[in-house]
């Protein structure tokens, strides 16, 4: 496949400098640009979406025994937990394909969580449903989100936990998301976070349309799970597939189908010649500062719905959330976070410094399940 021709100003470039080499051609753009797609309420708010799906995920299965359930489903659950609706018509308000719609239900289906009956408003197509189990998922999702709901409580304050919630909910009704009548998006409901998820797949079906009218036709809602976190140091198979929950082998298919769009490239792994890190092409980096102009027309739409200070607001939490929880700093922060290991990892006595001990531990919790973690402690303490 054809890229596009690239936008006047890699023209520009093109002609007035040699060509960029692989490692710094996802670098092309300008600081500006990276430094607007790193820190972004959109960005922000993906970001803790997945987080919010992964922490109710893992409560869900660990404690309460849904062995089959994956992040991936929440979206699908949530809407046909509102009502149940034709295969078509989920596909749509996911923003993906019918066939990767398709999959997703035949997911659901294996875990005993959904099932396709006849439309009854029209007989040759199918709606999804709920089972009875999928139905007491729903259930016990309700209570897991106010445990999740707490801790992000914990971590931002109850004052600017409530500003976020609010802001979420207003967002949620003023995007005309889909919503049952005793969700809590409700108007006369406590504000919640439990409407993160929907607004997320909402906000990337707008991003990347805005992006295909700007010459980039051709991505799709899965290219999400890769594209967004490559950064400027690009990107590791293994590094992708921890932050989405999801495994290496659909990370690696995801990112051939880039490579092919010419989105991205590969490289020899500078810490492990037998691995491969994906960085961004010359395409690529064009595609960076096309999602940038796309975050300014989102932040208008944004701004109309909340008003100037609901959105300095709902930027302000979201961003404080997405650091306190350390999201994306594997990616982002890759040169800075080995610089300072480097250069002060060590005390002058040879003791590790405080701060580098504080990125140990956010490292591992991004690895570590709550069990886990603990067992690890456990194990510290037995040996000192």
């Amino acid at each position: 496949m054809r890229a596009d021709p690239p936008s006047s100003a890699v023209k520009r470039r093109v002609s007035t400098r040699k060509k960029p080499s692989r490692r710094n051609a996802a670098r092309s753009a300008p600081s500006k640009v990276w430094s607007r797609y790193r820190d972004n309420a959109a960005r922000h708010l993906m970001g803790i979406a997945r987080d919010l799906q992964n922490r109710s995920t893992h409560h869900l299965t660990e404690e309460r025994g849904y062995r089959d359930l994956r992040p991936s489903l929440g979206p699908v659950l949530a809407l046909i937990a509102i009502e149940s609706r034709p295969l078509g018509a989920l596909a749509r308000q996911l923003a993906i394909s019918p066939q990767a719609c398709s999959q997703l239900v035949n997911l659901g289906e294996s875990a005993g969580f959904l099932e396709r009956r006849p439309d009854p408003e029209d007989r040759r197509s199918r709606i999804a449903v709920l089972t009875p189990h999928g139905q007491a998922l729903v259930e016990d999702a309700a209570g897991i989100l106010l445990t999740v709901e707490g801790e992000y409580r914990e971590l931002l304050g109850v004052a600017a936990y409530s500003r976020l919630a609010k802001a979420l909910g207003t967002l949620f009704r003023g995007l005309d998301l889909p919503a049952r009548s005793d969700s809590a998006s409700s108007s006369s409901s406590a504000p919640s976070l439990g409407v993160l998820p929907l607004i997320s797949v909402r906000v990337q079906q707008d991003l990347m349309e805005a992006t295909t009218a700007r010459g980039h036709a051709g991505l799709k809602m899965s290219h999400a799970q890769v594209l967004p976190l490559i950064g400027p140091e690009g990107a590791r198979v293994n590094q992708l597939a921890r932050i989405q929950r999801v495994s290496r082998q659909a990370i690696s298919t995801t990112a051939r189908d880039l490579e092919e769009l010419g989105y991205l490239q590969r490289e020899a792994d500078p810490r492990d010649r037998r691995g491969v890190v994906f960085q961004l092409t010359a395409r690529g980096a064009s595609l960076i500062e096309a999602s940038v102009a796309a975050l300014d027309e989102l932040d208008d739409t944004f701004r109309d719905l909340l008003g100037v200070r609901g959105l300095r607001s709902l930027q302000s939490a979201a961003r404080e959330l997405y650091q306190a929880l350390h999201l994306e700093e594997e990616i982002f922060e890759a040169r800075l976070s080995q610089a300072r290991t480097d250069e002060s990892a060590i005390d002058g006595n040879g003791h590790a410094t405080g701060t580098d001990l504080q990125r140990l531990a956010a490292s591992l919790r991004r690895r570590l399940s709550p069990k886990d973690a603990g067992r690890l402690a456990a194990l510290l303490e037995a040996g000192n």
